[in-house]
């Protein structure tokens, strides 16, 4: 996923009428603006767009728990549309194992088991594709 490629799609949206995800997608396209006028530099890197889509979809979660909290049905069906939408850009997650496979990987690579540089090493290699309390968990379990 790059910004081309969010443009591109917005512009199909556009074509299609689809409504809801021309919003989604305008949303993560004026984000991104924002963040790489805050940056200072011409292009984000697929990490921080990934970031940029994962937030929005958390965003959705909320909006979901409190919808169902509140008894509106019409809030939660919306909130559940527009996180499929914004799931189809999230890369897939890696499992547990696989991640417990990558963070061995990477212990070995860089001679290491602390937390700090393989977190960033993970992040690096695998940017959006994890979550980070299971790979702390993973990185402890390896450590002990």
């Amino acid at each position: 996923m790059n910004e081309d490629s969010l443009q591109s799609d917005l512009r199909d949206a556009m074509r299609a009428r689809d409504q809801r995800r021309i919003d989604i997608l305008r949303g993560v396209i004026a984000v991104a603006k924002n963040i790489k006028v805050e940056k200072r530099v011409d292009a984000l890197d697929e990490g921080d767009l990934v970031a940029i889509v994962r937030k929005e979809s958390k965003k959705r979660d909320d909006i979901i728990e409190f919808a169902t909290k509140g008894n509106r049905p019409e809030t939660v069906a919306d909130a559940q549309a527009e996180k499929a939408i914004l799931e189809e850009y999230l890369p897939k997650q890696l499992s547990s194992d696989e991640l417990a496979a990558a963070i061995a990987t990477l212990s070995q690579e860089l001679g290491t088991s602390e937390i700090g540089p393989l977190m960033k090493a993970l992040k690096d290699r695998y940017a959006g594709r994890f979550d980070g309390k299971a790979a702390s968990a993973a990185i402890r379990n390896i450590a002990s």
